[in-house]
Order: structure tokens, then C-alpha cells, then sequence
């Protein structure tokens, strides 16, 4: 129900040229051709006043996701590939979450391998996969291709789990933060109330 108004608040910020005014270039070295970048909404947890501000809408439907907004072994942003781009392959950083890629502009010739597995992005459809497996992308079409991607703790870890799983303290602090109290989570974190949802969604319920 929320991706009509998600595509065409990402669309928009992007036609008008401030997607890519505010989006970060690829700093991993992870494409080896044209041009890649990234606008962070959430980041290891922390939320990016910029991102939140172009993309008010969007950023509040996150927000609701508690495997998200609490997953502070990643997090989400809006991602954008131009014709001609090559990612090579890697592997993320962790097994503890899963990668969720939803097609907000997706044209022909843009491609994902994981493991030996290739296919292509659906617009309104969301793409799941473990990033700590080797994966790579490359773009042979002639418009950009945009994802909003969501990282989400892994279905198969339990809380102790979880928590187990992070060792620095600061980002146990934040991950305990999200569980302590949701909404008092963003509030520390300066986020104003028309930005807060008015209720959290989570597996742990």
C-alpha cells in the first residue's frame, strides 16, 4: 500500500537533481565502472537528517520497521545505479541480516548474481538476499536503476542471538536503545514527530 507514494517521493527527489546532490559515491572501491551512489536514510542505526528531510514519506515507513531501524549491522538507503556501472564481486560484512531490495525504477539490462544465481530487480517487488554471500551487479541499460534497500536482522537469529552478534559497544547501546523504547529511540536521535510513526512493526512483535 505504501509503494505508489514511495516511488514517486524517490523519483521526484531524484528528478529534481537532489538525490544525487546528497548521495554518497561508492567509497568501498566496490565498482570497477561508471557511476554508483547511495543516500543513507539509516545507517548502523543511526538515522540521516538529510535523507529523512528529501524523503519524508519514505523515511517514516522505514522507521516502522524495528528489524530495520535496530539493525545496526547495516541499514537502509536509497540506491542509484547509472548506465555502464560494474560492481564486482564481494561479500558483506556479516551474516546476521538479510538485504531487502525493493524496484522503485528498474530497465532492462540491469542484472544481480548471487552465487550462480542471475536475475533482474521487479518495480513493486521486493528481492531478498544474503549479502554475506559473494554477490555482484552491472548495468547494460540506458536509464538509471534505482532500489530502496532495507537491511533487516536474519529470520533464523533469536534475540540473544542478536545481541551476541555485536560486539562494539556503541552499537549495542543503540541496538538496546530500539528495543527499550522504539519511539524514544528516534526521539534521542532529534527526529521530529511528524516523522515518527504511529506504531512499529517487528517479527519479535
Amino acid at each position: 500500500q505504501h509503494y505508489p507514494k514511495i516511488r514517486e517521493e524517490i523519483l521526484s527527489v531524484y528528478e529534481s537533481g537532489s538525490l544525487s546532490k546528497n548521495a554518497r559515491l561508492d567509497s568501498e572501491g566496490l565498482h570497477t565502472a561508471g557511476e554508483w551512489r547511495e543516500l543513507n536514510i539509516l545507517n548502523s542505526g543511526r538515522v540521516e537528517p538529510k535523507a529523512m528531510h528529501l524523503l519524508p514519506y519514505t523515511s517514516k515507513v522505514v522507521f516502522a520497521l524495528n528489524d530495520a531501524t535496530s539493525m545496526v549491522h547495516g541499514g537502509s538507503k536509497v540506491s542509484v545505479m547509472e548506465p555502464g556501472t560494474v560492481v564486482r564481486p564481494h561479500t558483506g560484512k556479516t551474516n546476521a541480516r538479510l538485504r531487502i531490495h525493493l524496484g522503485i525504477h528498474i530497465p532492462d539490462g540491469a542484472f544481480l548474481r548471487v552465487n550462480n544465481e542471475t536475475r533482474t530487480w521487479e518495480e513493486g517487488k521486493c528481492t531478498v538476499i544474503d549479502d554475506s554471500y559473494v554477490h555482484e551487479v552491472w548495468h547494460e541499460g540506458n536509464e538509471k536503476r534505482i532500489v530502496l534497500i532495507v537491511d533487516v536482522w536474519h529470520l533464523e537469529m533469536d534475540l540473544g542471538q542478536r545481541e551476541d552478534s555485536i560486539k562494539e559497544p556503541q552499537l549495542k547501546e543503540m541496538y538496546q536503545y530500539y528495543y527499550d523504547d522504539r519511539r524514544m529511540a528516534l526521539v534521542r536521535q532529534g527526529v521530529p514527530d511528524k516523522f515518527i510513526p504511529e506504531s512499529f512493526i517487528s517479527e519479535d512483535g
